[in-house]
């Protein structure tokens, strides 16, 4: 890996071990792309210099460790302004960075379907789109030939910006048209219900969802390992099913225009019946972490959505730690995904959540119309049956959908009391 200078600048209202978790992040994301964040500074300051980010004291530090050490980058937490970027690249003799062109980069390269490498090029062109002057000839080749090249007195950079509007422009419409599709795929699947995990990257939610599903998720301990929504049927009981999605992980000081651009994959979470936001009980701030997940949810969501919160990886807590946190949330849901440990508690909570939509109703099939039995089972849990003179009583739970279309293609069952089922009753 290269070695590369992590830069972080401490507000007032930040703590000095705020700045450094950012730092520590910043670094394991700069060794996703191939960079070690050998060496790191940290500048308090109560707003940002306009020129360079930092002072000019701190630039000739930088200056003076990149030359020393032969360091290959600079890397700065913050978003820089391109106007900052310029002029630091002028000044030091290396390349410079900020964490949104690190994160462009680890998504530009984890992206799989052709939505996500969609969602990623759009936030790619925003990113760029003001730092034409450099980027142009980069722009210029994604133009494939459509269009001319301007007037004869037009600037190369009014050109470059129109060609680069014109890009933006098509993958946005792609982006509508690929959400058109995942709209007309919810329609077909009304009778299932929508769970979404969410949680900061590296909670554990790929773990979780393949023990639930077994999925087959890719999960390790990279960040954003999971860029596209993954869905899959999590059947829950015999009635219920869910269609659990793993989604994208958040992180701090996640680029705008990348939560924008990725609208579409977080329609999952918009359109969720319940959110189960997975946490590292581990973690030594999670509390922070849960509120920048809570900040980015709130950004992409106009209602409310229930949210139940699931501490993950408790096997890695001490059992102090571990009351301590119970004691503190005690509605949350305890779990380790990857002994399976507290699944069944995370089940039955699901169950309970979606219990309004189930219904349980006693009928009779007169025995003139017995054959048409068989069909039944089609609509729901068929829980007790038992013959009778008169046809076969029988006890079924369904979706309140469900029910209704039973009593609608099936209008020879008789609604009966539940007290007039025989004690002999059995399970089928």
């Amino acid at each position: 890996m290269e070695p590369v200078l992590l830069i972080g600048v401490k507000r007032p209202d930040e703590k000095s071990w705020q700045v450094e978790d950012y730092l520590d992040e910043l670094m394991m994301l700069t060794e996703n792309v191939g960079l070690a964040g050998k060496f790191r500074l940290v500048q308090n300051r109560s707003k940002p210099n306009p020129a360079t980010f930092v002072g000019s004291g701190m630039v000739e530090k930088i200056h003076q460790l990149v030359v020393n050490e032969s360091l290959h980058a600079v890397v700065f937490d913050d978003e820089l302004t391109p106007a900052q970027q310029r002029n630091l690249e002028r000044i030091l003799p290396v390349p410079v960075y900020d964490r949104t062109f690190i994160i462009l980069t680890i998504f530009s390269e984890r992206a799989k379907t052709k939505e996500a490498r969609t969602q990623v090029q759009l936030a790619q062109l925003k990113y760029e789109y003001p730092r034409l002057k450099k980027m142009w000839s980069h722009l210029h080749r994604q133009m494939g030939g459509i269009g001319g090249r301007g007037g004869e007195g037009e600037k190369q950079l009014e050109v470059d910006r129109r060609i680069a509007r014109r890009q933006m422009g098509r993958l946005e419409k792609k982006l509508d048209r690929f959400e058109a599709g995942r709209n007309q795929r919810k329609k077909q699947r009304r009778s299932v219900h929508n769970v979404s995990l969410i949680g900061y990257t590296n909670a554990g939610k790929s773990t979780l969802m393949n023990q639930l599903t077994k999925a087959n998720v890719e999960a390790d301990d990279r960040v954003f390992v999971t860029l596209d929504a993954t869905s899959r049927i999590w059947s829950v009981d015999p009635v219920l099913k869910i269609v659990l999605s793993d989604t994208v992980g958040f992180i701090r000081k996640l680029p705008h225009d990348l939560v924008a651009s990725f609208r579409s994959t977080l329609s999952e979470v918009r359109d969720s019946d319940l959110l189960c936001h997975i946490v590292d009980a581990s973690h030594p701030h999670l509390d922070e972490l849960m509120q920048t997940v809570d900040d980015v949810i709130a950004s992409i969501i106009e209602g409310e959505v229930p949210v139940v919160l699931v501490f993950n990886k408790i096997d890695m807590m001490a059992e102090l730690e571990l009351k301590s946190l119970q004691r503190a949330y005690p509605d949350a849901i305890f779990i380790s995904a990857r002994d399976s440990h507290g699944l069944e508690a995370l089940k039955e909570h699901i169950i309970q959540f979606f219990a309004y939509r189930v219904l349980t109703q006693d009928f009779l099939l007169p025995n003139k119309d017995l054959a048409s039995f068989y069909r039944i089972g089609e609509f729901g849990q068929i829980t007790h049956s038992h013959h009778q003179p008169e046809g076969i009583h029988f006890s079924i739970r369904a979706l309140s959908e469900r029910m209704s279309a039973l009593i609608r293609d099936l209008p020879q069952l008789q609604p009966v009391d539940s007290d007039s089922l025989s004690p002999a009753a059995h399970d089928v």
